[in-house]
């Protein structure tokens, strides 16, 4: 996320908008986890995924 956002640090990132989502940190870490993993480019290594 801090990439995607140019943020210069993941604590920036956090700061900037944690407060937004107090209560549904975990959701949303669990989201992001999940897109990230469906994201995986596996072909490319000519794998199947996990």
């Amino acid at each position: 996320m801090q990439r995607m956002l140019g943020h210069a640090s993941a604590a920036m990132t956090l700061d900037t908008y944690a407060d937004l989502f107090p209560d549904d940190l975990d959701a949303v870490a669990e989201s992001l986890t999940a897109a990230r993993e469906k994201a995986n480019v596996w072909f490319l290594w000519g794998c199947e995924e996990p």
